[in-house]
């Protein structure tokens, strides 16, 4: 049986780099998903108590689909962290030869 070789389509610095965008998008997405899963609610809104005309409105109660768009982020998080792992093995294979 034959062994496969790839042929290598990018140089190593492009491996590295998109490793990187990979790695710092997937930081983001697993923080923010974290964030919302624990909470019910967003970090760019996070339905704080305001006060209007000197009265204190209560903060709205956390909400159920908040929890599930921090689980959808994290899905995407640690997809992107397979892309990293593999984007890095391949930047290593790159570099190599």
């Amino acid at each position: 049986m034959h062994w496969y070789a790839a042929a290598q389509l990018s140089s190593p610095e492009t491996y590295f780099q998109t490793t990187a965008f990979c790695l710092i998008v997937a930081v983001a997405l697993i923080a923010v998903g974290r964030h919302q899963c624990r909470t019910g609610r967003s970090i760019i809104n996070p339905d704080r108590p305001v006060r209007v005309a000197n009265v204190l409105l209560p903060e709205a109660p956390p909400r159920k689909s908040k929890r599930v768009t921090g689980r959808i982020y994290l899905f995407f998080g640690w997809f992107l962290v397979l892309g990293v792992v593999i984007n890095l093995i391949n930047g290593i294979r790159a570099a190599r030869s």
